[in-house]
């Protein structure tokens, strides 16, 4: 089991016995990973880069676990073949090199990239970058770009596409970006649009896994979400504007599928921009809204993997 890094914040639950976050479920608030991108930055080494581990699954080749990473120059080229990876830009500028060809590949790293195609990259840009992909970050001299990177099992198998994928048009194909700008103008026109449960959304992008997952969805929240859970599909959460409470944890009340009439117990977090979530599966949540106010997130949800012991 993996316990949180931290706590940020804590209301007054449900339950009259306040419960510790259920397992496997991590938050971190925006003011955390500056103080965190302040203290890679102080610590560069000699490939100029700066990492650490945030949350790790143990999972095989690297995949499935979060990390923060600061770069001050070029990074080496790089592909993965077991794994995908979900970029999320939190300080700094830099172009980001994707597809082409591997030039003198050794394992995971090459020399270079022939071809490709340049992205620039700002803070609050969300990335997909397909596995087996030949990647590169290269930042401006005096600069530098800092980012987590959520590294996930690459899909396998036929794909399904639902019924409300969008067609992608980045190359190299499988490639995706959307820039903060681009979810500013998203959110905007999400809020316009809310229907009866309070909500809007949209699927910014679906890779054809048939159980709903593998799949990027922008939401729009005014009131309380319904309780919901989902057994199969972990969700990584990126905030992008407003202000909410998440509940997290605890019993699912009269539970139908994959929803319910409520919670009880379980945890609250403050939820603001900028921050980053990530929800195991089978676990009850509920996104939770002030009156007069709203949230919006960009959801990933990616499969629930068991781990392979023995």
């Amino acid at each position: 089991m993996i316990a949180p890094l931290r706590i940020l914040m804590v209301a007054a639950v449900l339950a009259p016995v306040i419960q510790a976050a259920p397992p496997g479920f991590v938050m971190w608030s925006s003011s955390e990973l500056e103080q965190r991108d302040a203290a890679l930055s102080a610590r560069v080494g000699e490939d100029h880069s700066a990492r650490e581990t945030l949350t790790d699954y143990g999972y095989p080749a690297g995949v499935w676990r979060f990390r923060f990473i600061h770069r001050d120059a070029d990074g080496f080229p790089e592909i993965h073949e077991d794994g995908l990876d979900v970029v999320f830009v939190k300080s700094g500028e830099a172009t980001l090199l994707v597809g082409g060809e591997m030039l003198n590949r050794t394992g995971v790293r090459g020399t270079g990239i022939a071809g490709g195609t340049r992205y620039a990259l700002g803070p609050g840009d969300i990335m997909h970058i397909p596995a087996n992909t030949p990647h590169r970050y290269l930042v401006p001299e005096g600069g530098h770009i800092t980012y987590v990177l959520v590294r996930v099992p690459a899909f396998v198998g036929e794909a399904v596409l639902l019924a409300d994928a969008p067609v992608l048009e980045f190359e190299p194909p499988g490639f995706a970006m959307w820039r903060s700008s681009e979810l500013e103008q998203r959110d905007a026109a999400l809020s316009t649009r809310v229907g009866p449960d309070h909500s809007s959304r949209e699927t910014l992008a679906d890779y054809g896994n048939p159980a709903g997952a593998h799949r990027f969805r922008f939401i729009y929240r005014d009131a309380d979400g319904i309780p919901e859970i989902h057994d199969d599909i972990i969700d990584v959460v990126f905030v992008k504007s407003g202000q909410g409470t998440l509940l997290v944890g605890g019993e699912m009340l009269n539970r139908t599928g994959g929803r319910g009439t409520g919670i009880a117990g379980g945890v609250r977090y403050a939820l603001g921009p900028g921050d980053m979530i990530h929800i195991p599966a089978g676990t009850p949540h509920s996104y939770l809204v002030p009156e007069g106010g709203h949230i919006t997130y960009v959801l990933v949800r990616v499969p629930a993997f068991v781990r392979e012991t023995g």
